[in-house]
């Protein structure tokens, strides 16, 4: 089975997805599995804005990858920069069927926060207007309705072209679904960085790990830690990543003068099994909805618990299954009180991490790329 992957972007340095699709060709190609992927994606991010609507350039070059390659299938991911969806519709008339993964709301709100200017989080789409003139982050009235049109315009094109779509979380299955009138599936997120070698006995830091923007709750998370140390005055916090938002954060940091903080930059997949390994508690305090949360599983695969607000996607497994803790995400006093909470209960922490890895163990890569073949060969088949 031949499946040409479409995305944005090749490198595995941009973000989550790409590490996915790192590991997950990898995985196949180490393990001789059925599956022969080939990868689509552009080194480069610069585009012009024109591009941004339609790059002739990609959609050659894919429809060229698509009659020398011979896909059997298609699978896209991250679209709409670097590439847009225009080769569907080449596709679609050879007959070679699309499933599209969506992996956040951009074609829910493309917004992509799922939160109005109040805040408050957005359970449904809204329409053209509504997004424009309340959600967050509002720029300018012009630069949101351009953004508003791109997604309407890609959005026809995905909805009228995909014959399948699967997401990593039950919520976004369910808006996806009822937005696209098309069948699609729940397949949650492997996950991608784990070693089972490494010694996770360490327990020396309190641990963020993504980018540094205002939509990640970083500041909350340093406001939260600047209270803990009235109380805990040794612990320390590390935060990994990078991002426009990381000056901002540091001269809140130098003008209150709070110790005990670490910026460590960006890191490697290598580079971060010790950091897992050796962190307490890895806190997650996303003040976005968003789908999943990989930073949760990898920490679970380290045999660690998590503190993460109430936006995230896998907050409900995270509940059911008392493998975390939830706050209310953007509140100080409840992120600090939760952290607390396990730093002081020693026994409350290795229950949750006892049900972290538990449960994570059923999140391994070929258990994920064995529901992925089937799903392959259901759409191949029609049988969806």
């Amino acid at each position: 089975m031949k499946v040409l992957i479409v995305n944005n972007y090749l490198s595995n340095t941009l973000g989550g997805v790409e590490n996915y699709l790192q590991a997950l060709t990898q995985y196949a190609q180490n393990n001789e599995t059925e599956i022969e992927f080939k990868w689509f994606g552009v080194a480069d991010k610069k585009t012009k804005w024109y591009q941004k609507f339609y790059n002739a350039a990609t959609t050659t070059a894919i429809i060229a990858e698509i009659d020398t390659f011979k896909p059997d299938l298609i699978h896209s991911f991250s679209i709409g920069a670097t590439v847009t969806p225009h080769f569907m519709s080449y596709a679609k008339s050879k007959n070679i069927p699309i499933i599209h993964s969506f992996h956040d709301y951009y074609y829910i709100c493309p917004k992509g926060y799922m939160l109005d200017i109040s805040e408050n989080s957005l359970s449904k789409k809204h329409n053209f207007i509504n997004c424009i003139l309340h959600h967050h982050p509002k720029k300018t009235i012009l630069f949101d309705g351009i953004l508003n049109l791109k997604q309407s315009y890609h959005k026809s094109i995905i909805k009228k072209n995909i014959s399948y779509f699967l997401s990593p979380s039950t919520n976004l299955t369910e808006m996806i679904g009822l937005e696209f009138e098309k069948k699609g599936a729940t397949l949650p997120n492997p996950v991608v960085i784990s070693n089972p070698d490494v010694d996770t006995q360490k327990s020396d830091y309190l641990l963020f790990v993504g980018r540094l923007e205002v939509e990640k709750g970083v500041l909350t998370l340093v406001k939260a830690f600047q209270q803990l140390l009235q109380n805990f005055p040794n612990e320390q916090l590390k935060i990994v990543g990078s991002g426009s938002f990381q000056s901002e954060i540091e001269k809140y940091i130098e003008k209150n003068k709070i110790k005990n903080i670490a910026f460590l930059g960006a890191k490697s997949c290598d580079e971060l099994i010790e950091i897992y390994a050796s962190a307490k508690i890895t806190i997650v305090p996303s003040e976005i909805l968003e789908s999943y949360g990989n930073v949760i599983l990898e920490s679970f695969a380290f045999g660690k618990t998590v503190v993460i607000s109430d936006l995230l996607g896998i907050q409900k497994e995270v509940a059911g299954t008392k493998s975390g803790l939830i706050f209310p995400y953007g509140n100080v006093e409840k992120l600090q009180e939760t952290i607390e909470k396990l730093l002081s209960n020693s026994a409350l922490r290795r229950e949750l991490e006892q049900n972290a890895t538990h449960f994570v163990s059923h999140f391994s890569f070929e258990n994920h790329l064995e529901a992925l073949h089937n799903i392959y060969k259901k759409v191949l088949k029609n049988e969806f």
